[in-house]
């Protein structure tokens, strides 16, 4: 059986995990780096380093496969996969996939340090760079308001939204309630269908998940109410 590491620094993780487990069983080892959470705010040489100790450490403990949950660590995804031992896949703004479901704008719901490569004309950018916190503290009500205040400037202009960070695949239930006729498309996709691709069929047996620190710490408990 696979063993999959993921990597992020927060509640993200989470929907990776779910989505993933969705595509391929097997034992999951999810590494929350929270001592660099939010990783939006550091630059491209910090995330580096941050995504190169983690995939050595997941390595080191039998990862088989390795995916960054983080759209921030994806941006220093080339580098990070460069003579890498294990394949390593990276989550991105599905973009170009909801481009071609519009005929209109696509919104980008994104952090100000996040790094787009895209020559498409129809995209349009939203910062919100204190989504990540608020994500944490899950108090939905003040997401939504958040999503609402931020998303008011470009009302009308858009049908689709390009969901650029994995805290928000986790509540992309909210921004379905502020544009409940906007189509929604998170970051998850993309890499599930790549990793299925790769390994084929869903395997009939269920592995076992751990989070685990930095540290190498598990701590799985704290994260409970994610499982149940």
């Amino acid at each position: 059986m696979l063993t999959l590491g993921i990597i992020d620094d927060g509640v993200g993780m989470f929907p990776t995990y779910y989505k993933l487990k969705q595509v391929l069983s097997g034992n999951y080892v999810c590494m929350l780096v929270r001592d660099c959470f939010p990783l939006n705010k550091l630059g491209y040489q910090q995330l580096y380093n941050v995504g190169k100790s983690a995939i050595d450490a997941l390595v080191s403990l039998g990862c088989d496969v390795i995916a960054l949950s983080s759209v921030s660590l994806s941006c220093v995804y080339k580098r990070l996969a460069c003579n890498l031992a294990v394949p390593l896949y990276a989550s991105e703004a599905p973009i170009l996939h909801a481009s071609t479901y519009t005929a209109s704008n696509v919104l980008v719901c994104c952090d100000s340090t996040a790094v787009f490569r895209s020559n498409l004309t129809n995209a349009l950018f939203c910062i919100m760079d204190e989504f990540p916190v608020l994500a944490e503290a899950a108090h939905e009500r003040q997401i939504v308001d958040y999503i609402d205040k931020c998303l008011q400037p470009y009302d009308g202009q858009f049908d689709c939204i390009a969901l650029a960070s994995s805290s928000m695949n986790l509540y992309k239930h909210c921004f379905n309630r502020v544009c409940p006729n906007a189509r929604v498309f998170d970051s998850l996709d993309g890499i599930a269908r790549k990793i299925r691709k790769k390994y084929g069929k869903i395997a009939k047996e269920d592995g076992i998940c751990k989070v685990i620190d930095r540290q190498g710490l598990d701590i799985t408990e704290k994260y409970a109410f994610f499982f149940e």
